[in-house]
């Protein structure tokens, strides 16, 4: 996703619902499947964090804003490109939205609560198998 065609979240998920809900109660169609879209609270704990637009250091950025020691929401998590951190190390990427309301990737490194190599507690975790997918529009 490019920072040219990023759209809010949350803007761009209430536009959606709301079509969809229009088209199932004029009968245009029946109602739209719910996916599983709760959130999770998660502390960001280092400075300067930056969120990336997938998992991975060499993805662009997701926006130019930084996390500082705050709490943000997390939808899932996924096993991708390892991060170190001094004694610290992750192959797990968080897919988060940030207090701005922006879509992007943290490196659960940043993430208080996990181990090295280990999840996050309580955050979804995707499997080649689902039911978990981390992919949002």
């Amino acid at each position: 996703m490019s920072s040219k065609s990023m759209t809010r979240l949350f803007s761009w998920r209430a536009l959606c619902t709301t079509l969809l809900g229009l088209a199932a109660v004029l009968g245009l169609m029946s109602a739209p499947a719910q996916a599983d879209i709760s959130t999770r609270p998660v502390h960001i704990w280092a400075s300067q964090v930056r969120v990336r637009e997938c998992a991975s250091t060499s993805c662009g950025l997701a926006t130019q804003e930084r996390l500082t020691n705050v709490t943000v929401q997390a939808f899932c998590q996924r096993w991708a490109d390892r991060v170190s951190d001094g004694s610290y190390y992750n192959h797990y990427w968080v897919e988060i939205v940030t207090p701005g309301g922006w879509l992007g990737w943290v490196s659960a490194v940043y993430v208080s609560g996990g181990s090295n190599d280990g999840p996050v507690p309580n955050v979804p975790v995707e499997t080649n198998t689902g039911p978990v997918y981390c992919e949002y529009p």
